[in-house]
């Protein structure tokens, strides 16, 4: 730790968002209220029930993504969760280290399910317009967690440039109406030609990873992108469903 480090930790003490116990963003007793999903239902119909959260028999052919693993809960009874306080403290406050309790549900969540482990982990990027705004990609920090952590001693690779925001697009969760948020992102990535090739991710499994999900959209776009450029199965996790 360096001293402006150790001079912040002095005067504004690290907090559990939930208790305001010293220590910790979340603490452990805490961290253990954050219920994961044991329910989880197609991504784009949203009314069938499967077990890993993929794409119903119905919906298969309206979409790329092979599904959507969705953690937790954003709001139960009406009220915001712990979890969607430590997301907001994640993006919006900008406090990086957040990170590791969002990682650790996201793998649990994984580890929980019945999902074949993947052979590459994608994050969704962001714009470079947002990334100097925020100072570091949140999805990308988690799918480097997952990379690490979901395989002990064998890493899975994190190909965090393979797709590429090729316009600047608003937040989705700005964009109220469910089409106007399809087009919204509607052709905004594209597959990074640059520093990778389609026989890097030939008939490969990809996992996508996101913070939330509201219509999918933007899921859905890079799944499209990947199953475009080879990919054989294009899922994804996020950490609740807004």
């Amino acid at each position: 730790m360096n001293i402006k480090d150790f001079i912040l930790d002095m005067i504004f003490p690290i907090h559990c968002i939930a208790c305001d116990k010293i220590g910790a963003w979340i603490c452990d007793e805490c961290f253990r209220k954050i219920i994961l999903k044991n329910e989880q239902v197609c991504p784009l119909c949203k009314k069938s029930f499967t077990a890993n959260g993929e794409t119903c028999f119905s919906c298969r052919y309206e979409s790329d993504i092979d599904g959507v693993l969705v953690a937790s809960f954003y709001r139960k009874d009406k009220a915001k969760t712990i979890l969607a306080k430590l997301i907001h403290y994640y993006k919006y406050r900008f406090i990086s280290d957040i990170n590791l309790p969002l990682g650790k549900i996201l793998e649990k969540s994984i580890l929980l399910s019945s999902l074949k482990l993947p052979d590459i982990i994608v994050p969704v990027p962001l714009h470079h317009r947002r990334l100097r705004w925020r100072g570091f990609n949140q999805s990308q920090l988690l799918a480097h967690y997952l990379g690490i952590n979901l395989t002990p001693g064998l890493e899975i690779p994190v190909f965090k440039n393979i797709i590429l925001r090729n316009r600047y697009t608003l937040p989705q969760m700005q964009v109220k109406n469910r089409l106007d948020r399809k087009n919204n992102v509607k052709g905004a990535f594209i597959f990074n030609k640059k520093e990778f090739h389609s026989k890097q991710i030939k008939d490969k499994n990809i996992l996508l990873v996101d913070d939330i999900i509201t219509t999918g959209s933007t899921l859905f776009e890079c799944a499209k992108v990947l199953k475009k450029n080879g990919a054989k199965k294009a899922y994804a996790i996020v950490l609740a469903r807004q």
